[in-house]
């Protein structure tokens, strides 16, 4: 940073501050000054103790509405990093939070209601160390909470008390790399997760999503995932898009896993390595609209019986599944379907050629084909 910037008393706008190595651009730099809207505080593994987190004095910064602060590689003692967090406590006034790569045992004292009441989007990325999470759940206005690259010890995102309610408007979740998270809540209550619309869960390969009644939107990804994971995705019942991927363990997708999806309208599926079948339980996604199988390398056909059930399909996108050898029958029973794309599947292709594949009778009646 220029040195000396808090003389620049009247500023309000500072996107970035860099700490650096000299006592010219260390934090108590920001100390006397105003500022608006938001700052992002990089390298703060230079900041050698509170005292010296505290010359921020973000604490009195009324009208700093966004802030991100990011460790750019571990300090040398854990209990550093815990209390240089604990005094760069913000004002209340705070609507949005961001936290990289913190390496801390625990998260602050300060991430509870009554300094974050305000706070609508949590992101927090990178906390290796932390044993256990904040009580997210008792913030009245958070909308948005991001959780990314967590302890392996924790287990829960939330183990607050199970009659108070948690999350109370909570739009949009995403949880990623936690290998020992086995759900959202450790005691499940009426009142949890109640404007819940979309969720992300990505390589937590022992996740099970609970029944949620307003989640509309998921994405499921995971290297490992298991079956009793796949399968607690029919708990989502208001499901209208799904979008499940990044897989090269499983061979076949559980039964179960589709048969409560009345609802749902956007199904993709996709970098399966090993995916040999789809389940017949399609049949039961009567409200489906696009279906898009993409690099399912192990796939050599389309479940007949649950093609069937797909009555009111429009779209059909099948891409780089170079396994896969024919198109089912009941495809041509699916007067609704409107679209069809096959990308860099040869031996489709070959069988889809118009008037002479083995397969164009099954698709003639399609108004738009596009084979490539």
């Amino acid at each position: 940073m220029p040195p000396r910037i808090g003389s620049l008393t009247c500023l309000k706008t500072l996107g970035c501050f860099a700490v650096g190595r000299k006592k010219s651009s260390q934090l108590g730099e920001l100390r006397n000054l105003n500022l608006y809207g938001s700052i992002e505080i990089t390298h703060l593994e230079r900041v050698k103790n509170d005292m010296d987190a505290k010359e921020a004095n973000l604490s009195a910064k009324e009208n700093l509405h966004s802030l991100s602060m990011t460790w750019d590689r571990p300090n040398r003692y854990e209990s550093e990093e815990v209390e240089v967090l604990e005094a760069l406590k913000p004002h209340s006034n705070l609507t949005c939070l961001k936290i990289y790569g913190f390496r801390g045992i625990r998260l602050p004292d300060w991430m509870n209601h009554s300094v974050l009441k305000n706070v609508v989007s949590i992101v927090i990325m990178g906390c290796k160390n932390c044993s256990c999470l904040p009580p997210f759940g008792e913030l009245p206005c958070l909308k948005s909470l991001e959780l990314r690259s967590g302890s392996a010890e924790v287990e829960y995102v939330d183990s607050g008390f199970p009659t108070r309610r948690r999350f109370p408007s909570l739009r949009k979740l995403i949880i990623g790399d936690f290998d020992n998270l086995k759900g959202l809540l450790k005691k499940e209550g009426e009142e949890q997760f109640p404007v819940l619309e979309e969720m992300e869960i990505r390589w937590c390969p022992i996740f099970v999503i609970p029944t949620l009644s307003s989640v509309k939107k998921l994405v499921a990804y995971g290297e490992k995932s298991d079956a009793i994971g796949f399968s607690s995705i029919s708990n989502l019942r208001a499901l209208t898009s799904l979008h499940i991927g990044h897989n090269e363990e499983d061979t076949s997708l559980p039964e179960e896993m589709f048969t409560c999806l009345a609802n749902l309208k956007y199904l993709n599926i996709s970098e399966f390595k090993n995916l040999k079948e789809l389940p017949t339980s399609l049949a039961s996604l009567n409200a489906l609209k696009h279906l898009d199988i993409i690099e399912c390398d192990a796939l050599e056909s389309l479940p007949e019986e649950g093609v069937k059930g797909l009555t009111s399909l429009t779209q059909l996108s099948i891409k780089n599944c170079k396994m896969l050898k024919c198109l089912p029958e009941g495809l041509q029973h699916l007067t609704a379907l409107t679209n069809l794309s096959v990308w860099y599947c040869p031996t489709l292709a070959k069988r889809c050629e118009k008037g002479i594949g083995e397969d164009w009778y099954k698709i003639a009646y399609i108004p738009d084909v596009f084979i490539r």
